[in-house]
């Protein structure tokens, strides 16, 4: 098990990609303090996630919030003493409507609030664990970045600063980080079928539609939450021991 012994905070893990991440680490032996501010998605989440190799605990917080997140971190070191894993997966585009906007047409208080959504939780969540981290000499940290980062598809400008700031941030921090054995890196899916996604922005497209997305990526299939999930642990295992300040692209070939 290759998570044994290891404790891991995942954010945004009610649903979607953070919640196969909770579910992934917990296969492999890991404690996993699953935070949201969804409880009963949480305690959904604890209970598949039973009889595992190892466990998630639900912790509910607001991940935008100094003194919650500061609360949290402070509950899961009461666990072990220890915090071996950061997965950062709160963030989105949907907190604004009609996203496919030019950036004519956005106000400054909509381009601060994508902004904020994406990058305040995981500049708090990095700023309490890093200290942990580099006082026992070992930690991973993966950010959730986007293809959004590049500028290209229908996301909006907001989101695409966000994201490449993400990048950005990850390579910042892996270089202040790296001397004290903590590596920190970034995933950029594109779209990926999680719930939200199939409901709202993938099921009542044209059928014309489907099959043009489909066509843009190599391998001809939509991303799952567990195509994330596998590169995400992996970025957490010892496996990526010498790998650090990169952004990998989990789009299926965009």
């Amino acid at each position: 098990m290759q998570f044994e012994g290891k404790v891991a905070i995942i954010t945004g893990a009610a649903g979607g990609i953070g919640s196969e991440v909770a579910k992934t680490f917990a296969a492999g032996g890991c404690h996993v303090a699953a935070l949201d501010i969804n409880e009963p998605a949480l305690e959904a989440l604890a209970e598949k996630a039973d009889g595992l190799p190892g466990q998630v605990t639900p912790v509910l917080a607001n991940a935008f919030d100094p003194e919650e997140v500061q609360k949290a971190v402070a509950s899961v070191l009461s666990w072990t003493g220890r915090i071996d894993i950061l997965v950062n997966c709160v963030g989105g585009s949907t907190v604004i409507s009609n996203t496919d906007r030019p950036v004519e047409e956005l106000s400054l208080e909509e381009w601060k609030k994508v902004l904020d959504f994406n990058l305040d939780s995981p500049f708090l969540f990095c700023k309490e664990v890093l200290p942990h981290m580099k006082a026992q000499g070992f930690g991973k940290i993966v950010n959730m970045s986007s293809r959004a980062a590049t500028g290209l598809g229908g996301s909006p400008a907001p989101y695409t600063a966000a994201k490449a700031g993400i990048i950005a941030m990850t390579t910042r921090i892996a270089n202040e980080a790296g001397p004290y054995g903590v590596n920190v890196n970034a995933v950029a899916p594109d779209t990926t079928l999680t719930d939200r996604i199939l409901n709202e922005l993938w099921t009542d497209k044209p059928d014309a539609d489907k099959q043009a997305y489909l066509n843009s990526v190599a391998l001809r299939r939509m991303g799952q939450p567990e195509d994330q999930a596998k590169v995400i642990a992996f970025l957490a295992s010892d496996g990526a021991d010498f790998i650090s300040g990169q952004t990998i692209h989990v789009n299926g070939g965009m």
